[in-house]
């Protein structure tokens, strides 16, 4: 079956619309992974794929390709493609590599960052602390899309797009599968806020040495939230 054939009829792209295909097919790809929508061990028929995105073969096949790079999708025996499996070493050796990347960006940061913008980083601490505060458990909804919004305001001080690319690829690794926790989902977020204070508070101060050691440390503590005999 060809790549008109996947598509319905449509044709494959154009290979000024390929770049954009290939995009769209490697996005959807790996936040189905990273969302758990791919398991691990799960192969990764192309041709299925391409139906089920809306693009032909081709894109396809590169997405897989960059995920492989990325080491989210290895090569089995005949050339099969599966969602890779992180084991709990290599989930923990990432959340290590993350925490230095993250308290270099925390360091940068620190004197990037206008006033304006560190009380607003001041207000999202306090709305995440009001909401666990106020509905325990679940407050994740909210407490998670506040908490991408303190640390993506953070990179964007930083100004370090190689570091950011190296945290969006590399270090990915789908947390859904990270292992139990040690602690009630509302502990953890607690835990969270007390880290997310700290920061701030270093930021306030312009210490950029204080805010890449509490950034560390928020970033480590989810080792011992996720892996608790480590």
């Amino acid at each position: 079956m060809n790549d008109s054939e996947i598509n319905g009829g449509r044709g494959a792209a154009t290979n000024s619309e390929l770049p954009k295909a290939v995009d769209v097919a490697y996005r959807t790809l790996r936040e189905w992974i990273l969302q758990g929508q791919l398991v691990a061990g799960q192969s990764l028929p192309e041709a299925e794929l391409a139906v089920k995105i809306g693009v032909s073969r081709t894109p396809v096949r590169e997405a897989i390709g960059r995920l492989s790079a990325e080491g989210l999708v290895v090569m089995e025996r005949y050339r099969k493609h599966v969602v890779a499996e992180f084991n709990e070493a290599d989930r923990v050796e990432i959340m290590e590599l993350k925490a230095v990347i993250e308290g270099r960006a925390a360091a940068r940061a620190a004197t990037r960052l206008s006033d304006s913008q560190v009380s607003y980083l001041r207000d999202l601490s306090d709305r995440m602390e009001r909401a666990v505060r106020e509905q325990g458990d679940a407050a994740h909804p909210l407490f998670d899309e506040l908490n991408r919004e303190f640390h993506a305001l953070i990179w964007r001080a930083a100004d370090s797009p190689r570091g950011e690319r190296i945290l969006e690829t590399a270090l990915s690794s789908p947390f859904n599968v990270l292992g139990r926790l040690d602690a009630t989902l509302a502990q953890s977020m607690e835990r969270a806020c007390w880290y997310h204070h700290e920061i701030v508070s270093a930021f306030e101060s312009r210490d950029p040495e204080r805010a890449r050691t509490q950034m560390v440390a928020h970033e480590l503590s989810l080792i011992t939230t996720h892996f608790p005999e480590r």
